[in-house]
């Protein structure tokens, strides 16, 4: 039965079953496996590659964020459809992020990541032209869809062919790619607007996808191995002849298993989004800053988010991820805390470096429990599901201050994200266990 077979393949926090392979030893021979054509040079090099799409990916999600506004504005419209954009964003992301992650696993991970940067192009062609509001939700929508299978397979990629004992660096490695995209992006969006007009910049962002599409298509191999394609396909044919409905068992007991997990993923990111809407106004009623300053608190974040996960992400290859996952949060909840007692300016810089900080241990730390307790034929569905539990929180995060934001002050958001953090160190605390060490074995 598919879902017996696949459901022991994953592995575990405090409840999840042993994994099969169950040492370091074992794990670092699949992924040899799974690139045994491949010398590690050139593996090396594609996944050098692969950071380096994600940067262009994200250097075009960045390029677009200041964009919107403006074209909104001049249409007439205002702060809620921006709302309402980025949710039909969230909602596709959401709603996407696991089906992608199970194909990622049935097909195999190139064919996902060039799928999800098509996309991309696709999106940013037509919102270069599109005036109509409705044309703005549903294409912001397909966006979010598409752009859900990236990270899962990226991932994926990590974990088939990279040894356990240094997929904590790579995670680290994509994780600085993307904040750095990010980081980049908005700056020189905001200056294509300003010299070039308002298409500009979507069209930069579908060249940089384009770019990243011929480095995926021509150096990127495909690291699921052949064997497990094969598998996958008989297996299919099997359902298909039973008319079962095996896959969705599957999916719902892999949730089950890493529900600890994603129940983490989630809390840890729904807190920023949650606060995010009060901030402009906190930082100009209460603290009287102007928007550079805030941007510059935010910036600073994010540069450091870009720059830590490179210093810090190999901790995740020789330290408890448990413990990282625990300071990491204490780390990054720090921020909520710093809005809350530390009124100056450059405290509240301070203090945002060392929640990126934070993030960039618990982060990697994450990732690299979820492909330490995963197996090649479950690996992308996983980290789909993973990516499914981030979208979730990141969709959750704005509605509930819609909700509750008339009703309470900023220092209540605050507090009420630092709680949330809180929950999650928590549950960390409570539910996650370090995978066994080389040589050593745990029963199911």
């Amino acid at each position: 039965m598919q879902g017996k077979d696949n459901t022991e393949e994953a592995a575990s926090t405090n409840n999840l079953p042993q994994t099969v392979p169950t040492t370091n030893e074992e794990l670092q021979e699949t992924a040899i496996d799974n690139t045994a054509d491949i010398t590690p040079r050139y593996m090396t090099t594609a996944l050098i590659v692969l950071a380096g799409c994600v940067a262009l990916m994200f250097t075009g999600f960045g390029i677009i964020i200041p964009i919107f506004p403006q074209r909104l504005a001049s249409l007439g419209l205002g702060v809620e459809m921006l709302a309402l954009m980025e949710g039909a964003f969230g909602l596709g992301t959401f709603l996407f992020s696991a089906p992608l992650g199970i194909l990622a696993d049935r097909i195999g991970r190139k064919p996902v990541v060039l799928f999800s940067l098509g996309g991309f192009i696709l999106t940013n062609l037509v919102l270069a032209t599109v005036n109509i509001p409705a044309l703005f939700l549903a294409v912001r929508f397909v966006e979010g869809a598409v752009a859900a299978g990236l990270m899962p397979a990226a991932m994926a990629i990590v974990g088939d062919s990279v040894p356990v004992t240094h997929q904590g660096r790579w995670v680290g490695y994509i994780s600085s790619a993307s904040a750095a995209g990010i980081a980049l992006g908005p700056g020189l969006g905001g200056f294509l607007y300003q010299i070039l007009g308002y298409s500009s910049p979507f069209l930069l962002s579908a060249g940089l996808a384009l770019l990243a599409s011929v480095l995926t298509l021509v150096l990127l191999p495909e690291t699921l191995a052949k064997q497990v394609l094969k598998e996958r396909r008989q297996r299919k044919r099997k359902q298909q002849e039973k008319g079962s409905d095996a896959t969705t068992l599957v999916t719902v007991r892999l949730v089950w298993i890493f529900l600890p997990l994603l129940s983490i993923d989630l809390l840890v990111a729904f807190w920023f989004p949650f606060i995010l809407p009060q901030l402009p106004f906190y930082f100009a009623k209460v603290l009287h800053l102007q928007p550079i300053d805030y941007g510059l608190i935010i910036s600073s974040a994010s540069s450091g988010f870009a720059v830590f996960p490179l210093i810090f992400g190999r901790l995740s290859d020789t330290s408890s991820k448990k413990l990282l996952i625990v300071i990491g949060g204490l780390l990054d909840m720090s921020f909520c805390l710093g809005l809350l007692f530390l009124h100056q300016y450059p405290l509240l810089i301070v203090t945002s470096v060392i929640s990126s900080l934070g993030a960039s241990l618990i982060l990697p730390a994450l990732a690299a429990v979820y492909l330490g307790t995963t197996t090649e034929r479950n690996r992308s569905q996983v980290m789909g599901l993973r990516e499914t539990a981030i979208s979730l929180g990141v969709l959750l995060g704005p509605l509930a201050q819609a909700v509750t934001g008339p009703f309470i002050t900023a220092q209540t958001a605050f507090a009420v994200g630092a709680v949330i953090y809180l929950l999650a160190i928590l549950l960390a605390l409570v539910a996650l266990k370090d995978p066994p060490k080389s040589g050593e074995h745990q029963s199911s």
